[in-house]
């Protein structure tokens, strides 16, 4: 188990525990139905020494949601009267002191009166924004590259994939949320590109994106980046065209997500302005400047 600290949500269980119970919640699953749930998805935690992890966390969590269930009540007291847990910081007396108290503040609450039960907002997913095959052009306009000689110019992309990823510990073939993978082509321009020129271009080659296939791609990779719906900001792309006779090879690999690299609006632009300068360097770069 991945621990980080003494409190009771500075280890992986407790929080995996904490996040999937309220997403069931979430799902609009009633109380007794999440519980269910989440021990049997988790009796590979219950079943051994993190058990205890297992039953504090979703008593607290129930607790705070006026939900707690007797049976989950009495779980967790008994793994902290049975004092299981606290072997792991017998080595350092001061940190067994600190989760002592934690644990004894934990049951002080659970045996105390819970709140009254909190509404649950409906779960919400991210989806794509754009759909493969979309062309995307995008100007460089991070000031942090106000001196390179990309800054202000246009670039163009293309959508690949939608990649699938995990809300928490739900069953991602079910509840999943969406990202764009996009691709950089082998242009740069002062303006917006003429669609008719796409089909002449080809992916930027890279040699710092680590793919899952080293001895197809050998040591260049196609530039592919995946984009998240919300990323602090949202990344000002604009949709200028679509082709639709497209197929990017792996296809299966980018919809799971697999061998790419995240961007947000506070590293894009260097990404780009790298793959530019590789690809003139070895030549294939089409400057329109």
């Amino acid at each position: 188990m991945g621990a980080w600290g003494v409190k009771l949500y500075q280890d992986d269980v407790t929080c995996d525990v904490r996040d999937e119970y309220i997403n069931w919640l979430k799902l609009k699953r009633d109380n007794e139905e999440a519980t269910k749930i989440i021990i049997e998805n988790n009796m590979g935690f219950i079943d051994d020494e993190e058990e205890p992890s297992f039953w504090f966390a979703l008593a607290d969590t129930q607790w705070k949601y006026g939900r707690l269930l007797p049976e989950v009540k009495e779980k967790a007291i008994k793994c902290i009267e049975e004092g299981n847990d606290l072997l792991r910081w017998e080595d350092n007396p001061k940190q067994y002191q600190k989760r002592k108290a934690v644990l004894e503040e934990l049951k002080k609450k659970l045996e105390s009166e819970q709140p009254p039960e909190k509404k649950i907002a409906k779960l919400k997913f991210d989806k794509a924004l754009w759909n493969v095959g979309d062309l995307l052009l995008y100007q460089i306009q991070d000031e942090r590259l106000k001196d390179n000689k990309w800054y202000g110019k246009y670039v163009l992309f293309r959508v690949v994939g939608i990649a699938k990823t995990n809300v928490g510990s739900l069953p991602i073939d079910k509840y999943y949320n969406e990202q764009n993978v996009i691709g950089l082509y082998n242009w740069v321009g002062n303006e917006k590109i003429d669609c008719a020129k796409i089909h002449n271009l080809e992916f930027i080659k890279h040699t710092n994106i680590i793919m899952k296939y080293p001895n197809i791609f050998h040591q260049k990779k196609d530039l592919l980046s995946i984009v998240s719906v919300y990323s602090g900001k949202k990344i000002p792309m604009l949709k200028i065209g679509k082709d639709s006779d497209y197929s990017y090879p792996f296809q299966d690999d980018i919809l799971k997500g697999t061998g790419m690299t995240w961007e947000s609006i506070n590293t894009i632009d260097s990404s780009i302005v790298q793959g530019l300068k590789e690809a003139e360097e070895n030549g294939t770069l089409i400057n329109e400047t």
